[in-house]
């Protein structure tokens, strides 16, 4: 396994930013066209399904950059520099305090109903509670998807992360292939149990194959000083990709990994090769950086405006395409994900990561620390 880094690759920002605003540009499209009310009088969008379908491949992007992250910067968990718990400590200060003010102000609605009544909605329930602590769980529909919809991924993360501390902890000197091992197994004991359970849909999804090629990249695929032209190329390819398994309808297969999955390593492998040949916009890295927080809070944001469009739309007597619908949805989920980022996600995160826990503080690598 190659040597690990933690010097700062900046098309990892521009990854984050793609992959973000691809992923709020899907949802809002969705939005204003299939789960639009059925009384919201908008013009049909021009753009064909299987292209509001294809942004949905932000998500693979995300889990293949964070396979590949975490190979990356394991550099010093590898060689017994750092403790295992300091990893996971790193991972858990990132991610869970955002998610869970996200996922608080989410349960207002259903706890102001049990202020008022006494009664406990779906969203309160043991179960679905659990989401706080990346948990999965079914929603009422029985899909995998916690109270903040985009939250079924993170749960795929913490599984990740858990896994890949597994492998470092029982063959450091051998990571990538006790990592296929890890999954492998949890893959199985999905398999094993009952299909009607949680654990069955949540551990049987191949969809963690997406981690592994990330960490394969970053393991075994060369990808500094090489030709410009082909990584332009596998930019296209794997943006063509997208659209092609979106044309043919392969995004819900449970085989995703083997569409989009494949889609999104060639477009990851791309970008990567570029490093150090071009030079991202300042935005382009902003977005990057504020990328979980857009994540996190573009769909409520999203579904928060849908009925005060609906209303502007009656009382103005507006004519409103759903595609421009889509992108004020777009900019405004984007905009207040940068609000977030800035006021809540970037002071939360670097006075967690400061903040000595007997020792020295803990500081995160280049490549991933808030700025």
């Amino acid at each position: 396994m190659r040597p690990t880094q933690d010097r700062e690759i900046v098309g990892l920002q521009a990854l984050r930013a793609f992959a973000a605003v691809a992923v709020v540009l899907h949802h809002a499209l969705r939005a204003s066209t299939v789960n639009a009310p059925a009384d919201l009088p908008l013009l049909p969008s021009l753009l064909p399904a299987w292209l509001i379908e294809a942004g949905a491949g932000g998500v693979d992007v995300f889990f293949i950059l964070s396979g590949f992250l975490m190979v990356y910067i394991s550099g010093s968990y590898v060689q017994g520099r750092r403790p295992v718990s300091h990893f996971l400590q790193q991972r858990v200060l990132r991610v869970w305090p955002m998610y869970a003010l996200v996922t608080l102000f989410a349960l207002k609605p259903a706890l102001m109903h049990w202020w008022a009544t006494g009664e406990r909605g779906f969203n309160l329930s043991a179960e679905r509670l659990g989401g706080l602590l990346l948990l999965p769980s079914f929603n009422e529909r029985h899909l995998i998807q916690p109270i903040v919809g985009v939250g079924w991924t993170l749960s795929y993360e913490a599984l990740f992360y858990l896994c890949f501390a597994a492998a470092i902890l029982l063959a450091r000197q051998h990571l990538f292939p006790a990592l296929c091992a890890i999954l492998a197994a949890a893959f199985g004991v999905g398999l094993l149990l009952p299909q009607s359970t949680v654990w069955h849909g949540f551990l049987a999804d191949p969809i963690t194959l997406e981690f592994l090629f990330g960490a394969a990249i970053a393991s075994f695929v060369p990808w500094r000083d090489r030709s410009p032209m082909g990584s332009v190329l596998l930019v296209i390819a794997g943006l063509a990709l997208f659209g092609l398994f979106s044309a043919l309808g392969l995004i819900p297969t449970g085989w995703r990994c083997v569409s989009f999955g494949v889609a999104a390593a060639l477009l990851f492998v791309g970008v990567l090769r570029l490093e150090g040949r071009l030079t991202w916009p300042r935005w382009v890295v902003m977005l990057g950086n504020a990328s979980y927080s857009i994540y996190l809070v573009h769909v409520l944001v999203i579904y928060q405006l849908i009925p005060y469009a609906e209303r502007a739309v009656r009382k103005y007597q507006l004519v409103l395409s759903a595609d421009l619908l889509a992108l004020m949805l777009t900019a405004a989920g984007v905009g207040v994900g940068l609000a977030c980022y800035f006021l809540l996600e970037k002071p939360i995160t670097t006075w967690l990561m400061r903040k000595p826990r007997g020792g020295a503080p803990a500081v995160l690598p280049v490549s991933v620390r808030p700025r």
